[in-house]
Protein backbone atom coordinates (compact mmCIF):
# COMPACT_ATOMS: atom_id res chain seq x y z
CA UNK A 1 0.00 0.00 0.00
CA UNK A 2 0.82 3.50 -0.44
CA UNK A 3 2.13 5.68 2.85
CA UNK A 4 -1.26 7.40 2.82
CA UNK A 5 -2.87 9.90 5.50
CA UNK A 6 -6.34 11.35 5.82
CA UNK A 7 -6.22 14.69 5.21
CA UNK A 8 -8.85 17.23 3.99
CA UNK A 9 -8.39 18.00 0.43
CA UNK A 10 -6.10 15.28 -0.43
CA UNK A 11 -6.43 12.38 -2.87
CA UNK A 12 -8.65 9.89 -1.90
CA UNK A 13 -6.81 7.33 0.42
CA UNK A 14 -5.58 4.52 -2.66
CA UNK A 15 -3.22 1.73 -2.84
CA UNK A 16 0.08 1.87 -4.78
CA UNK A 17 -1.51 -0.26 -7.55
CA UNK A 18 -4.58 2.01 -7.92
CA UNK A 19 -1.69 4.55 -8.19
CA UNK A 20 0.11 2.65 -10.74
CA UNK A 21 -2.71 1.83 -12.95
CA UNK A 22 -3.59 5.83 -12.92
CA UNK A 23 -0.26 6.15 -14.58
CA UNK A 24 -0.52 2.95 -16.72
CA UNK A 25 -4.27 4.73 -17.93
CA UNK A 26 -2.30 7.80 -19.61
CA UNK A 27 -0.45 5.83 -21.42
CA UNK A 28 -1.98 6.14 -24.68
CA UNK A 29 -3.07 9.81 -24.28
CA UNK A 30 0.74 10.50 -23.88
CA UNK A 31 1.73 8.06 -26.48
CA UNK A 32 -0.52 10.15 -28.88
CA UNK A 33 0.76 13.45 -28.14
CA UNK A 34 4.38 13.00 -27.32
CA UNK A 35 4.70 14.03 -31.28
CA UNK A 36 3.34 17.31 -30.33
CA UNK A 37 5.63 17.40 -27.22
CA UNK A 38 8.70 17.16 -28.96
CA UNK A 39 7.75 19.42 -32.30
CA UNK A 40 6.65 21.97 -29.69
CA UNK A 41 8.90 21.77 -27.26
CA UNK A 42 6.75 21.89 -24.25
CA UNK A 43 3.91 19.08 -22.84
CA UNK A 44 1.18 19.76 -24.07
CA UNK A 45 -1.80 21.15 -21.80
CA UNK A 46 -3.73 18.17 -22.49
CA UNK A 47 -1.26 16.35 -21.00
CA UNK A 48 -0.63 19.08 -17.75
CA UNK A 49 -4.59 18.37 -17.34
CA UNK A 50 -4.27 14.99 -17.01
CA UNK A 51 -1.79 14.82 -14.81
CA UNK A 52 -3.88 17.27 -12.69
CA UNK A 53 -7.05 15.30 -13.16
CA UNK A 54 -5.39 11.85 -11.88
CA UNK A 55 -3.74 12.96 -8.86
CA UNK A 56 -0.43 12.16 -9.25
CA UNK A 57 1.19 15.17 -8.91
CA UNK A 58 0.23 15.14 -4.87
CA UNK A 59 1.99 12.08 -4.62
CA UNK A 60 5.35 12.91 -3.15
CA UNK A 61 3.69 16.42 -1.91
CA UNK A 62 4.06 16.68 2.26
CA UNK A 63 0.70 14.82 4.01
CA UNK A 64 -0.51 18.50 5.52
CA UNK A 65 -0.87 19.78 1.79
CA UNK A 66 -2.95 16.95 0.28
CA UNK A 67 0.14 14.72 -0.25
CA UNK A 68 0.28 10.89 -0.20
CA UNK A 69 3.89 10.48 0.97
CA UNK A 70 4.11 7.50 -1.63
CA UNK A 71 7.05 5.13 -1.08
CA UNK A 72 10.10 4.61 -2.80
CA UNK A 73 8.96 1.62 -5.20
CA UNK A 74 5.55 3.28 -5.79
CA UNK A 75 6.97 6.55 -6.39
CA UNK A 76 9.61 5.03 -9.63
CA UNK A 77 7.20 2.86 -10.98
CA UNK A 78 4.50 5.75 -11.38
CA UNK A 79 7.61 7.74 -13.14
CA UNK A 80 8.32 4.65 -15.51
CA UNK A 81 4.52 4.44 -16.20
CA UNK A 82 4.52 7.54 -17.65
CA UNK A 83 8.18 7.54 -19.34
CA UNK A 84 6.20 4.76 -21.08
CA UNK A 85 3.63 7.34 -22.55
CA UNK A 86 6.11 10.35 -23.68
CA UNK A 87 9.49 10.72 -22.11
CA UNK A 88 9.76 14.20 -22.08
CA UNK A 89 6.13 14.42 -20.33
CA UNK A 90 7.32 11.48 -17.54
CA UNK A 91 10.80 13.59 -16.86
CA UNK A 92 9.07 16.72 -16.78
CA UNK A 93 6.87 14.81 -14.06
CA UNK A 94 9.56 13.27 -12.44
CA UNK A 95 11.36 16.85 -11.95
CA UNK A 96 8.00 18.01 -10.16
CA UNK A 97 7.53 14.97 -8.08
CA UNK A 98 11.29 15.82 -6.83
CA UNK A 99 10.10 19.54 -6.30
CA UNK A 100 7.45 18.50 -3.76
CA UNK A 101 10.03 16.50 -1.96
CA UNK A 102 12.48 19.74 -1.94
CA UNK A 103 10.03 21.97 -1.14
CA UNK A 104 9.22 19.54 2.40
CA UNK A 105 12.74 20.58 3.49
CA UNK A 106 12.22 24.34 3.46
CA UNK A 107 10.09 25.82 6.82
CA UNK A 108 7.09 25.38 7.24
CA UNK A 109 5.67 29.18 6.34
CA UNK A 110 7.65 28.84 3.12
CA UNK A 111 5.43 25.32 2.41
CA UNK A 112 2.51 27.39 3.65
CA UNK A 113 3.46 30.31 0.89
CA UNK A 114 3.85 27.91 -2.10
CA UNK A 115 1.54 24.95 -1.59
CA UNK A 116 -1.28 28.03 -1.61
CA UNK A 117 -1.69 27.02 -4.82
CA UNK A 118 -3.30 23.51 -4.89
CA UNK A 119 -1.85 22.83 -8.56
CA UNK A 120 1.53 24.55 -7.68
CA UNK A 121 4.38 23.43 -9.45
CA UNK A 122 8.29 23.48 -8.74
CA UNK A 123 11.62 22.93 -9.95
CA UNK A 124 15.51 22.78 -9.32
CA UNK A 125 18.75 22.51 -10.43
CA UNK A 126 22.08 20.87 -9.53
CA UNK A 127 24.70 22.65 -10.73
CA UNK A 128 25.64 25.96 -9.01
CA UNK A 129 26.09 28.27 -11.87
CA UNK A 130 25.26 31.41 -9.01
CA UNK A 131 26.45 33.33 -6.63
CA UNK A 132 24.36 35.05 -3.93
CA UNK A 133 25.67 38.02 -0.78
CA UNK A 134 23.96 38.44 1.95
CA UNK A 135 21.96 41.99 2.05
CA UNK A 136 19.64 42.75 4.94
CA UNK A 137 16.81 39.82 5.70
CA UNK A 138 17.77 38.01 2.94
CA UNK A 139 20.04 37.66 -0.31
CA UNK A 140 20.35 38.66 -3.52
CA UNK A 141 21.30 36.14 -6.13
CA UNK A 142 22.39 36.34 -9.33
CA UNK A 143 22.96 33.64 -11.95
CA UNK A 144 22.78 31.64 -15.07
CA UNK A 145 21.43 27.75 -14.74
CA UNK A 146 20.95 25.58 -17.61
CA UNK A 147 18.80 22.75 -17.81
CA UNK A 148 15.91 24.01 -16.10
CA UNK A 149 13.63 21.01 -16.88
CA UNK A 150 9.61 21.70 -16.75
CA UNK A 151 10.53 25.47 -16.16
CA UNK A 152 7.67 26.39 -19.16
CA UNK A 153 4.89 25.44 -16.54
CA UNK A 154 6.24 25.41 -13.66
CA UNK A 155 5.81 28.31 -10.73
CA UNK A 156 8.65 27.81 -8.36
CA UNK A 157 12.49 27.00 -8.35
CA UNK A 158 14.80 26.32 -6.16
CA UNK A 159 18.38 27.05 -7.63
CA UNK A 160 21.85 26.49 -6.28
CA UNK A 161 24.32 29.15 -5.58
CA UNK A 162 27.63 29.98 -3.73
CA UNK A 163 27.36 32.04 -0.76
CA UNK A 164 29.51 32.79 1.96
CA UNK A 165 27.53 32.71 4.92
CA UNK A 166 30.79 32.93 7.30
CA UNK A 167 33.31 35.14 5.86
CA UNK A 168 36.02 33.06 3.99
CA UNK A 169 33.61 30.02 4.07
CA UNK A 170 31.86 29.72 0.83
CA UNK A 171 29.23 27.17 0.02
CA UNK A 172 26.27 26.01 -1.88
CA UNK A 173 22.86 26.52 -0.71
CA UNK A 174 19.53 26.43 -2.68
CA UNK A 175 17.51 29.65 -3.72
CA UNK A 176 13.55 29.32 -3.48
CA UNK A 177 12.97 31.98 -6.20
CA UNK A 178 9.22 32.64 -8.31
CA UNK A 179 9.76 31.82 -11.89
CA UNK A 180 8.09 35.44 -12.56
CA UNK A 181 10.92 36.85 -11.18
CA UNK A 182 13.50 35.31 -13.26
CA UNK A 183 14.28 35.27 -16.98
CA UNK A 184 13.63 31.52 -19.38
CA UNK A 185 15.67 31.64 -22.00
CA UNK A 186 14.28 30.17 -25.69
CA UNK A 187 17.60 28.03 -25.42
CA UNK A 188 16.14 24.30 -25.24
CA UNK A 189 17.69 23.07 -29.08
CA UNK A 190 18.39 19.25 -28.55
CA UNK A 191 17.93 16.25 -30.43
CA UNK A 192 16.22 14.68 -27.82
CA UNK A 193 13.61 15.19 -24.64
CA UNK A 194 12.75 18.36 -25.94
CA UNK A 195 9.86 18.52 -24.68
CA UNK A 196 10.90 19.12 -21.24
CA UNK A 197 11.87 22.45 -22.48
CA UNK A 198 14.82 22.36 -20.04
CA UNK A 199 15.67 26.15 -20.78
CA UNK A 200 18.72 28.45 -19.12
CA UNK A 201 17.10 30.34 -16.65
CA UNK A 202 18.91 33.87 -15.97
CA UNK A 203 18.24 35.73 -12.49
CA UNK A 204 19.67 38.90 -11.64
CA UNK A 205 20.07 40.83 -8.20
CA UNK A 206 17.03 38.58 -7.32
CA UNK A 207 15.95 39.34 -3.22
CA UNK A 208 15.10 35.55 -1.01
CA UNK A 209 14.51 35.72 2.23
CA UNK A 210 16.24 34.29 4.18
CA UNK A 211 13.57 31.33 4.92
CA UNK A 212 13.50 30.49 1.08
CA UNK A 213 17.43 29.48 1.38
CA UNK A 214 18.44 26.03 2.45
CA UNK A 215 21.97 24.83 2.59
CA UNK A 216 23.49 21.94 0.73
CA UNK A 217 25.41 21.07 3.81
CA UNK A 218 22.18 20.61 5.98
CA UNK A 219 19.69 19.09 3.25
CA UNK A 220 22.29 16.36 2.20
CA UNK A 221 21.73 14.27 5.32
CA UNK A 222 18.37 13.19 4.70
CA UNK A 223 16.73 14.75 7.25
CA UNK A 224 14.30 18.21 7.08
CA UNK A 225 15.93 20.24 9.90
CA UNK A 226 14.02 23.15 9.21
CA UNK A 227 10.44 21.61 9.04
CA UNK A 228 8.88 20.68 11.80
CA UNK A 229 5.97 19.16 10.25
CA UNK A 230 8.26 17.38 8.14
CA UNK A 231 11.68 16.53 10.34
CA UNK A 232 10.46 13.40 12.14
CA UNK A 233 8.35 11.70 8.50
CA UNK A 234 10.31 8.76 7.31
CA UNK A 235 9.41 10.13 3.70
CA UNK A 236 12.19 12.74 5.02
CA UNK A 237 14.96 10.33 5.89
CA UNK A 238 16.20 10.21 2.38
CA UNK A 239 19.16 12.08 1.61
CA UNK A 240 17.83 14.39 -1.41
CA UNK A 241 21.06 13.17 -4.07
CA UNK A 242 19.72 10.04 -3.23
CA UNK A 243 16.12 10.86 -3.58
CA UNK A 244 16.26 12.51 -6.90
CA UNK A 245 18.84 10.09 -8.93
CA UNK A 246 16.22 7.34 -7.91
CA UNK A 247 13.49 9.11 -9.46
CA UNK A 248 15.91 10.30 -12.63
CA UNK A 249 16.68 6.90 -12.75
CA UNK A 250 13.07 5.65 -12.99
CA UNK A 251 12.29 7.09 -16.66
CA UNK A 252 14.72 4.63 -18.87
CA UNK A 253 12.74 1.81 -17.86
CA UNK A 254 9.75 3.19 -18.96
CA UNK A 255 11.90 3.98 -22.76
CA UNK A 256 12.83 0.89 -22.58
CA UNK A 257 9.53 -0.33 -22.00
CA UNK A 258 7.96 1.46 -24.80
CA UNK A 259 10.69 0.78 -27.47
CA UNK A 260 9.93 -3.15 -26.83
CA UNK A 261 6.13 -2.37 -27.17
CA UNK A 262 6.31 -0.56 -30.36
CA UNK A 263 8.97 -3.25 -31.94
CA UNK A 264 6.79 -6.09 -30.25
CA UNK A 265 3.52 -4.39 -31.61
CA UNK A 266 4.10 -3.97 -35.63
CA UNK A 267 6.19 -7.21 -36.10
CA UNK A 268 3.43 -9.22 -37.08
CA UNK A 269 3.00 -6.76 -39.84
CA UNK A 270 6.59 -6.23 -40.97
CA UNK A 271 7.60 -8.36 -44.36
CA UNK A 272 10.56 -9.86 -45.92
CA UNK A 273 14.20 -8.35 -44.40
CA UNK A 274 16.26 -7.34 -47.29
CA UNK A 275 19.58 -9.14 -48.83
CA UNK A 276 18.03 -12.22 -46.86
CA UNK A 277 15.73 -15.30 -47.07
CA UNK A 278 13.51 -14.44 -44.71
CA UNK A 279 9.65 -13.54 -45.36
CA UNK A 280 8.83 -11.94 -42.58
CA UNK A 281 11.01 -9.95 -39.58
CA UNK A 282 9.07 -11.61 -36.96
CA UNK A 283 10.57 -14.88 -38.16
CA UNK A 284 14.25 -14.06 -38.60
CA UNK A 285 16.48 -15.74 -35.63
CA UNK A 286 18.30 -13.07 -34.84
CA UNK A 287 15.14 -11.01 -34.33
CA UNK A 288 14.71 -13.41 -31.52
CA UNK A 289 17.61 -13.06 -30.17
CA UNK A 290 17.52 -9.41 -30.15
CA UNK A 291 13.70 -9.65 -28.71
CA UNK A 292 14.75 -12.15 -25.84
CA UNK A 293 18.33 -10.24 -25.07
CA UNK A 294 16.73 -6.92 -24.75
CA UNK A 295 13.79 -8.14 -23.10
CA UNK A 296 16.45 -9.59 -20.15
CA UNK A 297 18.67 -6.72 -20.31
CA UNK A 298 14.97 -4.64 -19.07
CA UNK A 299 14.20 -7.46 -16.53
CA UNK A 300 17.72 -7.28 -14.86
CA UNK A 301 17.98 -3.59 -15.19
CA UNK A 302 14.33 -3.52 -13.56
CA UNK A 303 15.68 -5.98 -10.32
CA UNK A 304 18.79 -3.73 -9.53
CA UNK A 305 16.93 -0.46 -9.32
CA UNK A 306 14.19 -2.38 -7.26
CA UNK A 307 16.68 -3.37 -5.17
CA UNK A 308 18.16 0.20 -4.98
CA UNK A 309 14.63 1.24 -4.28
CA UNK A 310 14.26 -0.89 -1.46
CA UNK A 311 17.36 -0.31 0.38
CA UNK A 312 16.48 3.73 0.37
CA UNK A 313 12.94 2.31 1.73
CA UNK A 314 14.52 -0.04 4.79
CA UNK A 315 16.64 3.07 5.48
CA UNK A 316 13.67 5.22 5.62
CA UNK A 317 11.34 3.40 7.86
CA UNK A 318 13.94 2.52 10.03
CA UNK A 319 15.71 5.91 10.12
CA UNK A 320 19.15 4.23 9.57
CA UNK A 321 21.84 6.43 8.49
CA UNK A 322 23.93 6.74 5.32
CA UNK A 323 27.35 6.71 4.97
CA UNK A 324 29.54 8.18 1.74
CA UNK A 325 29.93 4.81 0.76
CA UNK A 326 26.17 3.57 0.55
CA UNK A 327 25.70 7.06 -1.01
CA UNK A 328 27.79 6.06 -3.74
CA UNK A 329 26.44 2.48 -4.07
CA UNK A 330 23.52 3.65 -4.75
CA UNK A 331 24.67 6.10 -7.29
CA UNK A 332 26.26 3.69 -8.69
CA UNK A 333 23.71 0.78 -8.78
CA UNK A 334 21.60 3.73 -10.94
CA UNK A 335 24.02 4.32 -13.17
CA UNK A 336 24.45 0.84 -14.12
CA UNK A 337 20.75 0.48 -14.20
CA UNK A 338 20.72 3.26 -17.02
CA UNK A 339 23.77 1.76 -19.09
CA UNK A 340 21.58 -1.55 -18.91
CA UNK A 341 18.24 -0.15 -20.16
CA UNK A 342 19.94 2.03 -22.76
CA UNK A 343 21.85 -1.14 -24.43
CA UNK A 344 18.19 -2.33 -24.56
CA UNK A 345 16.95 0.56 -26.46
CA UNK A 346 19.75 0.24 -28.22
CA UNK A 347 19.09 -3.80 -29.59
CA UNK A 348 15.54 -2.40 -29.86
CA UNK A 349 16.27 0.61 -32.11
CA UNK A 350 18.89 -1.91 -34.67
CA UNK A 351 15.60 -4.82 -34.27
CA UNK A 352 13.34 -2.01 -35.82
CA UNK A 353 15.60 -2.17 -38.60
CA UNK A 354 15.73 1.07 -41.27
CA UNK A 355 12.35 1.25 -40.66
CA UNK A 356 12.61 2.59 -37.21
CA UNK A 357 14.80 5.60 -38.74
CA UNK A 358 11.78 7.57 -39.87
CA UNK A 359 10.54 10.62 -38.26
CA UNK A 360 7.24 8.83 -38.47
CA UNK A 361 7.48 6.42 -36.58
CA UNK A 362 7.10 6.00 -32.57
CA UNK A 363 10.77 4.01 -31.70
CA UNK A 364 12.37 6.25 -33.43
CA UNK A 365 11.56 9.24 -30.80
CA UNK A 366 11.79 7.20 -27.78
CA UNK A 367 15.43 6.39 -29.05
CA UNK A 368 16.56 9.80 -29.02
CA UNK A 369 14.70 10.43 -25.74
CA UNK A 370 16.64 8.06 -24.25
CA UNK A 371 20.09 8.85 -25.58
CA UNK A 372 19.39 12.75 -24.22
CA UNK A 373 18.65 11.08 -21.23
CA UNK A 374 21.58 9.16 -20.92
CA UNK A 375 23.59 12.47 -21.19
CA UNK A 376 22.49 13.63 -18.44
CA UNK A 377 25.47 14.81 -15.48
CA UNK A 378 23.39 12.41 -12.71
CA UNK A 379 22.22 9.40 -15.15
CA UNK A 380 25.32 9.32 -17.18
CA UNK A 381 26.75 6.09 -16.12
CA UNK A 382 30.20 6.13 -15.86
CA UNK A 383 30.03 9.44 -12.93
CA UNK A 384 28.10 7.21 -10.51
CA UNK A 385 29.83 3.81 -11.29
CA UNK A 386 33.15 6.14 -10.46
CA UNK A 387 31.68 7.08 -7.23
CA UNK A 388 31.05 3.54 -6.19
CA UNK A 389 34.28 2.37 -7.55
CA UNK A 390 36.25 5.01 -5.44
CA UNK A 391 34.19 3.92 -2.39
CA UNK A 392 35.13 0.01 -2.95
CA UNK A 393 38.58 1.01 -3.15
CA UNK A 394 38.87 3.66 -0.17
CA UNK A 395 39.16 6.33 -1.75
CA UNK A 396 37.47 9.74 -0.60
CA UNK A 397 34.53 10.95 -2.61
CA UNK A 398 35.45 13.28 -5.56
CA UNK A 399 32.11 15.41 -5.44
CA UNK A 400 30.94 17.48 -2.73
CA UNK A 401 26.95 15.80 -2.91
CA UNK A 402 28.43 12.80 -0.96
Amino acid sequence: MAHVLSKPGQVDDVSSEELVQRAADLVPLLRANAREADRTRRIPQENLDALDDSGLLKTTRPAQYGGLEVDARTRSRIMSELARGCGSTGWVATLYLDGNFILGLYPDDVQDEVFADPHVRCTATLIPRGTAERDGSGFRVSGRWPFNSGSLHAQWVAEPAVVELEPGKPEVCFFLMRYSELTILDDWHVSGLRGTGSNTVVGENVFVPEQRMLRLAEAKVGNSHRSSANKDKSFYRTPPLSFLFTSGGSTMPGLARAAQELLLAELPARGPVAYTGYERRGEAPFTHLQVAEASLKIRSGEQLLTEALDILQDRADRGAPYSVEKQAELWGMISYCTRTFAEAIEILRIAAGAHGIFDSEQIQLVCQNAQALLTHAVMMPTTGMEHYGRALCGQGPSTPWL
